[in-house]
């Protein structure tokens, strides 16, 4: 059976600014399950941005419940966010910025660098077979 690594029930999310009140969200239901791939399209203001920030721990929800892996993220402070997005969540921001001065795989392996304990030689490793799954190995030593 699948294992459910993002359940979310009744999601909303609203921005208040001065007088005027903005539903972004509403009634989201979703779940993702280990393995699969998810795409999300619509046109520009319904809510895609503001959903993927609340996936990845950038913003909280007004309403509505989210568990990631099984657990409620709903009471998880600074800290906890930060290192789940370091250690479980991946991003590609629609204006990334990349480092001029290192090289692909320098950029790549620069979030790893975060993470207490593991080997130099694990992070090789990693941003190896990454690049490799996105058919990018043989760019590994040019600047972007």
């Amino acid at each position: 059976m699948a294992e459910t690594i993002i359940d979310i029930e009744q999601l909303t999310k609203v921005f208040y600014t001065d007088e005027i009140e903005t539903h972004a969200l509403s009634g989201i239901h979703m779940q993702i399950q280990r393995g699969e791939y998810v795409a999300m399209s619509g046109p520009s203001g319904c809510g895609k941005s503001t959903l993927l920030s609340i996936i990845g721990l950038l913003d909280t929800p007004t309403n509505g419940r989210y568990q990631l892996n099984g657990n409620e993220v709903a009471n998880l402070n600074f800290s906890d966010r930060s290192r789940i997005r370091n250690q479980e969540i991946g991003f590609i921001f629609q204006s990334f910025n990349l480092i001029g001065d290192l090289t692909v795989a320098e950029n790549v392996e620069l979030p790893l660098t975060y993470r207490s304990g593991m080997p130099v030689a694990e992070r090789k490793k990693r941003v190896q077979e990454s690049l490799e799954r996105v058919n990018m190995a043989h760019r590994m030593r040019h600047y972007p």
